[in-house]
């Protein structure tokens, strides 16, 4: 009925391709297969025949995801090339020596829109997911019958459009150069090895999973010594478990030091990558992760960001550590900890990170290799 209408005109259908303004992410091009699946039908009021209404249920009645969940019965029209051009923002699908054009919606950036499909009464649209799925329908009416046709591609074997040039207009022009101040690295150094050890991360190994920065930022600074302000005040964030107030230190003071490390959904630790004033979010060092188009990421995607952080204060024999566990997505606490009062020195360090890791819930479980 209405399937051979439609599917005639673009048997070969489809592609697509998640395009950008140079901000927003890539579609992955090369070898698809396209999929159409059981097409509905219903009766337009006032347009169809006295028997409309029939005529459709009786149609569907007889007819006959991923894809079996997206599409009841998929059939295969065969393989597609998607060639990706215009930074995202168009793609082509060939299939032979047919070809189609899809160009991305003004007001969705995911949705890709056939520009000819041989008939104006009809619409072929397809959605980008995860950068290399796409779904979508043929859908319009014909003779007082609306209808809608499911289709979908499945990536076959895909790779990274040439994007060069895209993101030009996004490097930073002009930003001012942070003033920062250098971590002690001595006392650096000594709490990442007991976090290591807390943590079981073998010395030799320290690195590849503890992003500890070398500097911070200069903050809200205080010319006369440490000074306690309550949470909620500027420079103090809203009050968590175990955390009273914070301190404000002098503009020489520099021992403060930040531990950060990723877990996955099982609490197993993952490399992270070289932390740096231009990149201070941590993130997961994955060879494969700038390649959205790869077949699958060596490691698992950072469920939670456990944080030490470690105030070292010899003057006032104060030695605290604050533990907190965050969202790695989000960057919301979970759960947080902070144990006051601890012995000067490496012990004092050691013993704050005890009491503050089993606080929070001692989330790890092991580590990837």
């Amino acid at each position: 009925m209405m399937k051979e209408h439609c599917l005639t005109a673009l048997a070969f259908t489809v592609a697509s391709t998640l395009a950008l303004p140079a901000s927003a992410t890539v579609v992955c091009e090369g070898i698809y297969e396209f999929f159409n699946g059981q097409d509905t039908v219903t009766a337009l009021p006032g347009e169809a025949p006295p028997n409309g209404a029939k005529a459709a249920a009786l149609y569907n009645a007889n007819r006959g995801a991923w894809l079996g969940q997206f599409m009841g019965k998929p059939k295969s029209e065969g393989l597609h090339e998607v060639k990706v051009s215009q930074c995202g923002r168009q793609f082509v699908l060939t299939q032979g020596s047919k070809q189609m054009l899809f160009l991305q919606s003004i007001m969705d950036e995911t949705l890709y829109v056939a520009q000819d499909i041989g008939t104006d009464e009809a619409e072929l649209t397809l959605r980008v997911v995860d950068h290399k799925i796409m779904v979508g329908s043929v859908s319009g009416k014909s003779h007082g019958f609306a209808f809608n046709i499911p289709v979908a591609l499945d990536p076959r074997d895909v790779s990274m459009p040439d994007m060069k040039g895209c993101y030009d207009d996004l490097a930073p022009r002009d930003m001012p150069m942070e003033d920062r101040l250098t971590v002690d690295p001595t006392l650096r150094g000594e709490a990442i090895d007991i976090v290591a050890a807390k943590l079981g991360i073998p010395p030799a190994e320290a690195g590849r999973y503890i992003s500890a920065a070398e500097t911070v930022a200069k903050t809200r600074q205080s010319d006369e010594g440490i000074t306690e302000i309550l949470p909620g005040e500027p420079g103090c964030p809203v009050e968590l478990t175990g955390v009273k107030t914070c301190r404000v230190y002098p503009p020489d003071t520099t021992t403060t030091v930040e531990t950060n490390v990723l877990l996955d959904k099982d609490g197993r630790l993952l490399p992270v990558k070289a932390h740096t004033p231009e990149t201070p979010r941590v993130e997961v060092d994955d060879p494969t992760a700038s390649d959205i188009c790869a077949p699958r990421q060596t490691y698992p995607p950072a469920e939670q960001r456990l944080r030490f952080k470690f105030f070292a204060i010899d003057d006032d024999g104060i030695n605290d550590v604050q533990a907190m566990l965050v969202d790695a997505n989000t960057d919301l606490a979970q759960k947080a900890h902070y144990a006051t009062g601890m012995k000067k020195g490496r012990r004092g360090m050691s013993e704050g990170v005890d009491e503050a890791y089993e606080a929070v819930g001692a989330p790890v479980t092991g580590r990837h290799k």
